[in-house]
């Protein structure tokens, strides 16, 4: 009875061992020769430099072990006996109250990756590519919509006729909203970045410039640290 009990506790922390083992996610850090940054989840194209990053994805937590069986508590004909003579009826609800079961108990080491570490909530950012691949970091969604002239896009004006000159086509960046330890590397870039800036400000930008470096910091070291 002993090994038959001793099973399924091995079999969940088998399952918990295994499913922690695969959890687990790559993001891929890619930046092209201009210095464009993006952060996705496949491999970055043939000519980048590229950084990855292990996180942990979320696991369900093992079931756990099934109680011991409550032991059966019927009393033999002789206790019966002595249960209904008048001497043992004041204490009947004594002789007859079932045994306490134990709550089930989870074995150390079945917790789920999600349970292990904790979960990043930082504030969301956005990073709005232009047509021309120049990434840049928004704290909200913004596309930037503008008129490019159709000679910057690479239209061919070579037959048009002169008034095409001034002609321009409406285009907007794409912006892709990042979140958990996706924001959490993106506002670690923003903070190199306002700290950079803040050591070129003049003095009548350094204000705004160590607001936005004092932001990033806050937000880096209060909502990303574990």
């Amino acid at each position: 009875m002993a090994a038959m009990a001793i099973a399924p506790v091995a079999l969940a922390q088998a399952a918990g061992s295994a499913a922690t083992e695969s959890a687990k996610n790559v993001i891929y850090r890619c930046t092209d020769a201009r210095g464009a940054v993006a952060l996705q989840d496949d491999p970055c194209p043939k000519g980048q430099k590229q950084e990855t990053r292990e996180i942990a994805a979320f696991v369900p937590a093992a079931a756990p072990a099934p109680a011991a069986p409550v032991a059966n508590t019927t009393p033999a004909p002789s206790e019966s006996a002595a249960a209904a003579s008048p001497a043992s009826q004041g204490n009947s609800s004594a002789t007859t109250a079932a045994a306490p079961t134990e709550p089930p108990r989870i074995e150390a080491g079945v917790a789920s990756a999600a349970q292990q570490r904790p979960l990043f909530t930082p504030p969301s950012l956005w990073r709005c590519t232009t047509f021309d691949g120049i990434s840049r970091l928004s704290e909200r969604f913004d596309p930037n919509p503008r008129c490019i002239p159709l000679s910057v896009l690479g239209v061919d004006l070579s037959r048009a006729p002169p008034s095409a000159a001034t002609m321009c086509r409406t285009v907007e960046d794409q912006c892709i909203e990042l979140s958990g330890d996706a924001a959490c590397a993106a506002w670690e870039e923003r903070l190199a970045a306002t700290e950079s800036a803040l050591r070129l400000a003049f003095s009548d930008t350094q204000a705004k410039a160590r607001a936005e470096r004092d932001r990033a910091r806050d937000v880096v070291q209060g909502d990303c640290k574990p």
